[in-house]
């Protein structure tokens, strides 16, 4: 007698809800959370594991010293919470004020958090942030355009994390 359990099934079940109701909160997500654009600088790498994909760098990457931050480096671990508040200007969402503890915003500006970088260490007068925003994955054999501007699209989550939405290449959507 080989008769499956409920248990089996019921465990079955709540994965199967589980990566449904998680790919639906990020789609949700993506269709509905409020959209900013910023300016990227592109860089193209190939990967024979993964494929072709864009590593794309920010002007949001580098965010000014604030309080919470000293000259001698960040007062925090490498990959510690970076919380940055972004504000538009000249249509681009740029870095108004970074720290690692929780910021407010005021009205025009938008919250989102991100790490801090490896070597997270004060160069200058800036620190570098990562956002989780950094490699975009394109089809196979577009990996290597050619273009002028990179501007990208991303949606802020409640949590306020940032998702790539669409990149756009000299103005169009890419790929």
């Amino acid at each position: 007698m080989n008769r499956t359990t409920p248990w089996f099934w019921l465990i079955v079940v709540a994965q199967a809800a589980f990566l449904l109701g998680w790919a639906g909160y990020h789609e949700f997500v993506r269709q509905n959370a409020p959209v900013i654009l910023l300016k990227g600088r592109p860089v193209d790498p190939r990967d024979l594991l993964r494929g072709d994909y864009m590593t794309l760098g920010y002007e949001i990457n580098s965010a000014p010293i604030s309080d919470t931050v000293t000259r001698s480096g960040v007062n925090r671990p490498t990959g510690g919470d970076a919380w940055v508040v972004l504000e538009e200007r000249d249509g681009y969402h740029v870095v108004a004020k970074a720290s690692s503890e929780r910021l407010s915003p005021g009205a025009g500006q938008v919250l989102v958090c991100g790490t801090f970088g490896y070597n997270a260490r004060a160069s200058g007068e800036t620190v570098r942030i990562d956002y989780g925003i950094e490699r975009y994955f394109v089809p196979e054999g577009k990996g290597s355009p050619h273009f002028k501007k990179v501007e990208v699209e991303v949606s802020v989550s409640p949590a306020h994390r940032l998702s790539i939405k669409r990149v756009l290449l000299d103005g169009k959507a890419y790929p």
